[in-house]
C-alpha cells in the first residue's frame, strides 16, 4: 500500500462528520422493513437486536422507534458519538458500544444480530471471520438469528479491472478509485472527499479500504463450526434462495438451541 494511501486507525474515522451526508439516499427503514420480513418468514418474534458495525446509528435507530430494545456496536468511537447524539435527539434508549467484533464481548444476551454494510467482508482472513462468528453466536440466546450481508467484489470486477466514480453532493465531493486483487481475493476502494469549507476553500479527507471476497460455501461451514444452522441464503432485499451470479446476498443463520 502506497504510505500516501495509509488507513485511518479506525475503519471510516476521518469520514464520521460527514458519513451520513454521503449515504443520505440510503433507505434505512427499508432495511428494518426486510429484516423483519425475513423474521416473519423464518417464523421468529424478537423483541432485543444488536446492530453490529452500526456506525452512526442510522441503521439502528429504525428498530428502537419500532419498539425493539436496541443496542449497536462498531470500532469508531467517533461514528458512535454521532450514534448517541442522534439517539438523544429522538429520546431514545439505545446502548452503543466501542468494540472490534474479533475481540466481541457484551453485557447481555439479545434475540437477533444483524450485520450489514458489508462489515464481515472488512475481516480479512478466515481465522478472524470465524472468531467473529463464535462471538456472535454468544450474544445471542439460544434459537436467536443472525442476519447479515455479504458482498462478492469478484463478481463486480473482471481480472485486474480497476475503475473510477464520483459523485457530488451539497458542499462535498467524493472520488472512488476502486480495484480488484483476484491472487487475494480483494477489493480495494480508494476514496477521497472535498468539502467546501469556505468559498474556494476545501478540507480533503483521504481513506483506503479493504474487503475481502469469501466463497459461501466456506461461510457456511464457517457459521455451522461456530454453533449456527444456516437458515436461508437470499439475494439481498429478496427472498428467494440465492443463485451462483448473485452479487449481495443476506445469510440468516440461527444459532443452535
Amino acid at each position: 500500500m502506497n504510505s500516501e494511501w495509509k488507513n485511518d486507525s479506525e475503519p471510516y474515522g476521518s469520514f464520521a462528520e460527514i458519513y451520513d451526508r454521503i449515504m443520505c439516499s440510503v433507505d434505512y427503514d427499508g432495511w428494518a422493513d426486510y429484516v423483519e420480513e425475513l423474521l416473519n418468514k423464518n417464523s421468529k418474534e424478537s423483541q432485543e437486536v444488536v446492530d453490529l458495525a452500526c456506525g452512526t446509528g442510522s441503521s439502528t435507530l429504525p428498530f428502537a422507534h419500532r419498539g425493539y430494545l436496541a443496542a449497536g456496536v462498531d470500532i469508531s468511537e467517533r461514528m458512535l458519538k454521532l450514534a448517541r447524539q442522534k439517539s438523544a435527539q429522538d429520546n431514545l434508549q439505545v446502548g452503543f458500544f466501542q468494540q472490534d467484533l474479533r475481540r466481541l464481548d457484551l453485557p447481555r444476551q439479545f434475540d437477533l444480530a444483524l450485520l450489514f454494510q458489508d462489515g464481515l467482508n472488512y475481516i480479512l482472513n478466515e481465522e478472524e471471520i470465524y472468531l467473529t462468528l463464535n462471538n456472535i453466536n454468544k450474544i445471542l440466546n439460544p434459537g436467536g438469528l443472525f442476519i447479515f450481508d455479504l458482498t462478492r467484489p469478484g463478481l463486480r470486477y473482471s481480472l485486474g479491472r480497476e475503475s473510477t466514480c464520483s459523485a457530488e453532493f451539497e458542499e462535498l465531493i467524493l472520488i472512488m478509485e476502486s480495484s480488484y486483487r483476484a491472487d487475494e481475493n480483494l477489493w480495494s476502494a480508494r476514496l477521497t472527499v472535498f468539502q467546501e469549507i469556505d468559498k474556494g476553500l476545501y478540507r480533503r479527507y483521504r481513506e483506503e479500504h479493504l474487503e475481502k471476497d469469501y466463497d459461501p460455501e466456506l461461510v457456511t461451514r464457517l457459521l455451522e463450526q461456530a454453533g449456527f444452522i444456516v437458515c436461508g441464503i437470499h439475494p439481498s432485499f429478496r427472498f428467494e434462495q440465492a443463485k451462483t451470479t448473485d452479487q449481495k446476498l443476506t445469510f440468516v443463520a440461527e444459532k443452535k438451541s
